[in-house]
């Protein structure tokens, strides 16, 4: 089981912006294999924060009231 399942909402939602920031952050460096490792951690998140109702927009996830 991932660790980010047993997060509280507060923390998955830190984590998927520092996942995020990471990947571009390897995308501009050239470092495409550490991008793809960082996308498929935030691919994982993302999966986990839809399954506690949360909804994507353009300037985020928003977390369910």
């Amino acid at each position: 089981m991932a660790w980010f399942k047993k997060a509280s909402d507060a923390d998955l939602q830190q984590s998927m912006e520092m996942a995020s920031h990471c990947a571009d952050q390897a995308r501009k460096d050239g470092n495409r294999k550490r991008e793809g490792e960082f996308h498929e951690v935030l691919n994982g998140m993302i999966d986990e924060a839809q399954s506690r109702g949360w909804t994507d927009t353009k300037g985020g996830w928003l977390r369910r009231k």
